[in-house]
């Protein structure tokens, strides 16, 4: 069948029982078809959001050469980072008229869609890892084999809960979960560890870093900066008078922000906001962003360290310590928790997941577009093939309408034409940015001048 809107004439989506076809994505999705009937309409929404007029960035993706199993391959681990579901605005402006009391849960909360997002989530990872391609994670939750771990924010913590429930849900009652008849069908709870917002630098990477902070007053010195505040700048007054607040370079997203997500809902959209100024405010946003991950000019690797370093280094160090137990045949007390670990999943924000990706390289070639969009998520394998040993895979998943593709290739310092990184490889190009102790790292170097009072 052909869903065609009138109001989109560019939008067309060819859907059969088996598979989907989005003429935006250069991918065929395969979901099972249970999984698309129940989820069709989330596909629908996002692309009822935007015309075809809105702005979108296209940067060529060379494919890497796909490398046939061998005998002897061993899948050892997954560790996925992924963004949380469709949200509430955090904030919004003075004139809006859609203020807190619009939304269900109130400003920055995981909204139902986002919930059911997210567990569609799970079900492409369940379709992947434990009944799909690999059957390496087991159908029934053991608590041996996974460790999920999220930011200490409701929406992020939620989204770890409604993706598990994607995951796993081939418990068995009166096992996995209460045979009571009004416990929830299917649901067997899982563990979701987090840490203090202030302590989580893998998940926060806005966490309190008073060095980062210096780089970034000193990017905003540059001339690059003050290039682009100074050719917006009549686009900025224009912001402030339309939305009663004081818009700079370094606020205007959450304009963009509350838009886009009150366009999404089909809210009533101030006038002022034609698809020129949506256009206009999208492109400001992305590129006022590649300052906060010093991904612009000037380039900053010591930002790139600060922010998306700690969430890397984790990641490395995991699998270092996962493959140094693989190697020992999991002998030895340090080998209790890491030796039977299969999956590692962090639930975080758009802004976790950019920082990561800037760590590999050029973010906006894997993206695509703008910033990881609903669901977004990094998947890195760690491999022990037959034929180069140790390698780590990198996948990437744009949002909760595609699937899983790889990006190793797109990361620097990796073959530019092979879907694996050996692994020596991947942690040598990594040690730039990973910070080695990130607490010393982001301590000020600017003295703070004292102001001396005359006496």
């Amino acid at each position: 069948s052909l869903f065609q809107s009138p109001s989109h004439p560019l939008l067309s989506v060819s859907f059969s029982i088996s598979s989907l076809h989005l003429p935006h994505s250069s991918h065929l999705l395969t979901y099972s078809p249970s999984v698309m009937l129940e989820f069709l309409p989330l596909f629908l929404l996002p692309y009822l959001a935007f015309s075809q007029d809105d702005p979108v960035e296209v940067f060529p993706t060379p494919y890497p050469a796909f490398r046939d199993p061998l005998l002897g391959d061993e899948l050892l681990m997954v560790q996925v980072v992924w963004r949380h579901g469709d949200r509430a605005p955090t904030m919004t402006f003075p004139t809006d008229p859609h203020q807190e009391s619009a939304w269900n849960y109130g400003w920055g909360e995981l909204t139902e869609l986002g919930m059911r997002q997210q567990y569609a989530l799970g079900r492409l990872i369940h379709n992947r890892y434990i009944n799909g391609t690999y059957h390496f994670i087991s159908p029934r939750y053991a608590p041996k084999e996974i460790y999920i771990r999220s930011t200490d924010v409701n929406r992020t913590l939620i989204s770890a809960y409604s993706n598990i429930a994607g995951m796993f849900s081939e418990g068995q009652k009166g096992m996995d979960y209460p045979s009571h008849e009004r416990w929830p069908s299917f649901w067997t709870p899982v563990p979701v560890h987090t840490f203090d917002q202030n302590d989580d630098f893998e998940g926060n990477v806005f966490a309190p870093c008073p060095r980062a902070n210096e780089i970034l007053d000193q990017l905003k010195a540059s001339a690059e900066y003050r290039k682009l505040y100074s050719d917006n700048e009549k686009f900025l007054s224009f912001l402030s008078e339309k939305t009663g607040m004081n818009v700079d370079l370094g606020n205007a997203y959450l304009i963009n922000d509350a838009l886009y997500i009150e366009r999404i809902y089909n809210m009533t959209i101030p006038a002022w906001f034609t698809p020129e100024v949506a256009g206009r405010l999208l492109n400001l946003t992305r590129e006022a962003n590649q300052f906060i991950y010093g991904i612009g000019k000037p380039y900053s690797p010591e930002l790139i360290k600060l922010r998306g370093g700690p969430m890397l280094k984790s990641i490395n160090e995991i699998f270092r310590h996962k493959l140094s137990c693989h190697m020992r045949k999991n002998q030895g007390e340090n080998c209790n928790w890491i030796g039977p670990l299969k999956y590692y999943a962090y639930s975080a924000h758009d802004t976790t997941v950019a920082a990561l990706l800037s760590t590999f390289g050029d973010e906006r070639r894997v993206i695509r577009g703008g910033l990881p969009h609903y669901t977004a998520s990094v998947a890195l394998e760690l491999w022990n093939l037959a034929d180069i040993g140790p390698a780590v895979k990198i996948l990437f998943h744009g949002a909760f309408h595609h699937n899983y593709h790889t990006i190793t290739h797109l990361t620097k310092g990796c073959p530019s034409n092979d879907e694996y990184c050996p692994f020596k490889t991947f942690t040598a190009r990594s040690t730039r940015f990973e910070p080695k102790d990130i607490r010393k790292e982001c301590k000020p170097r600017i003295p703070v001048e004292t102001n001396r009072v005359a006496k």
